[in-house]
């Protein structure tokens, strides 16, 4: 993975709300990353909320005055960031380039101190409007497309460079609007994510990976599974937190009565549960990626994904059989599976195939080049 030794050392800042308690895959990747470009000699001044630390410029934090949006952002362990202009300035005016995570006030503020210094933008395609606006109960086409109009004019039309993590990302903001150059750039899995000599739960166990968010949609995992004629000899875990926890808690009760499990575990303990399932469920209608579906294949567990039109996740799936669009042929698949244990078997061993793809070596080394193409 390491870079030529005769490649000159970048000089970079990644910019983004919140960088230490990571709940969202856009700060994780963003982690992953910096660890890697700081391995490989280069500098990186990550420039965040959080604690002092090495490295780091910290800004105030701050919530807008709206109840529900905070209420929200706070479930989700989200924090914005004040743009203080001379702690901007000063870190902008010392680096190569700029590396900007998220659509707020940071970014606004951001961007516009970096074009008045000339030096390169690069912006990440992180967020869809449909996240952002599902998380405060607004579902208007409308609201979406408002939403999106914001993104593309203030801030990645305004970068030298969009990186999206998957193919459809790309497609969906120049669909939008957007005429920057993009580069699709997946946020990849760590070498951690693998397959361990773990013994299975007894019970058939379905696993899923996620913030407990509207777009997750977990409801529907534990509703096909109510409606399964194995029911009772099914488990679910759900590993995560969010807005939705007591929603989904007292769904399970309700359908489930015992069968449902709900935690939130550090990196470690979720790989033991990534090879102790049975399955892996995706049910999210909106992403631009999904890491955990990554890190499941990773460890050699099959996933099923939801077909949704907003999600790039079904790009992983092995064909049509590992798809689902309604809750009557997730219980279909789900059934099937249970009775044919051999069909996990094979699938294992596809899925780790496919994987390899999507190892972070691949895409550091794809996050260098087009770093370096945005400072030439």
């Amino acid at each position: 993975m390491s870079e030529s030794k005769n490649t000159t050392p970048l000089k970079l800042a990644m910019v983004l709300d919140t960088y230490d308690d990571a709940r969202n895959g856009a700060v994780i990747s963003t982690q992953r990353f910096t660890k890697l470009l700081r391995e490989n000699g280069n500098e990186v001044i990550v420039v965040s909320t959080g604690k002092e630390e090495s490295g780091k410029v910290v800004l105030k934090e701050f919530y807008p005055p709206i109840p529900i949006v905070r209420g929200v952002m706070e479930r989700m362990k989200f924090i914005f960031a004040w743009p203080d202009k001379q702690k901007l300035k000063e870190v902008i005016s010392n680096v190569d380039l700029v590396h900007s995570h998220f659509t707020f006030i940071l970014a606004f503020q951001t961007i516009k101190i970096a074009k008045q210094l000339n030096k390169p933008i690069v912006s990440t395609f992180h967020v869809q409007a449909e996240q952002i606006a599902n998380n405060v109960g607004l579902t208007s086409p409308w609201i979406i497309s408002f939403i999106y109009k914001i993104f593309i004019k203030f801030f990645y039309n305004k970068s030298d460079l969009v990186i999206c993590p998957s193919q459809f990302a790309s497609d969906e903001i120049k669909r939008y609007g957007c005429t920057a150059s993009t580069v699709v750039i997946s946020n990849g899995v760590t070498e951690e994510y693998q397959e361990k000599n773990l013994e299975k739960h007894q019970r058939f166990t379905i696993l899923t990976v996620g913030r407990n968010a509207a777009e997750k949609r977990q409801e529907i995992l534990i509703q096909a599974v109510a409606n399964s004629k194995h029911k009772d000899k099914i488990d679910i875990q759900i590993i995560g937190d969010g807005p939705k926890r007591q929603n989904l808690e007292n769904l399970a009760n309700q359908l489930l009565p015992g069968q449902v499990e709900f935690n939130y575990l550090p990196t470690q303990q979720v790989i033991d549960y990534y090879n102790k399932a049975h399955l892996y469920v995706h049910c999210a209608a909106v992403e631009v990626e999904c890491m955990t579906a990554i890190e499941a294949m990773a460890c050699g567990l099959p996933i099923i994904i939801a077909e949704s039109e907003l999600s790039a996740t079904k790009q992983f799936a092995l064909n049509q059989d590992y798809l689902f669009k309604t809750v009557t042929e997730l219980t279909s698949k789900i059934d099937y599976l249970f009775e044919n244990r051999n069909i996990l078997e094979e699938a294992k061993v596809a899925y780790l195939q496919k994987v390899e793809q999507y190892k972070i070596k691949n895409s550091y080394l794809k996050l260098v080049e087009a770093y370096k193409s945005v400072i030439k």
